[in-house]
């Protein structure tokens, strides 16, 4: 009969952690929300950042890109130059 009653007195006391765990659970995400709040941006400033964001890439690309028309513009030059060089030209000799 004791063993039954500390058994439920165990589980019953295990039910109370739990509902109290969930609370603390709780408080401790409220409290976390307000300390990120002076972390997080107000939400004009976010916007901005995720504008830049986006355009990191695209800024990239087009380095890129300017990189890749400068050395088509130096290969196509060095083309030209081979090109109007004029051929060896076999001489007879007598």
């Amino acid at each position: 009969m004791e063993r039954k009653k500390e058994e439920n007195r165990e589980i019953h006391t295990e039910e109370l952690k739990v509902q109290s765990i969930e609370k603390e659970l709780e408080e401790l995400r409220r409290e976390f929300f307000r300390v990120m709040e002076f972390c997080i941006p107000p939400k004009e400033v976010r916007e901005e950042i995720a504008k830049n964001l986006y355009t990191i890439p695209l800024s990239v690309l087009k380095i890129v890109r300017t990189l890749l028309d400068y050395e088509i513009k130096v290969l196509e030059e060095r083309i030209k130059e081979t090109e109007r060089k004029p051929k060896s030209k076999r001489i007879k000799i007598e």
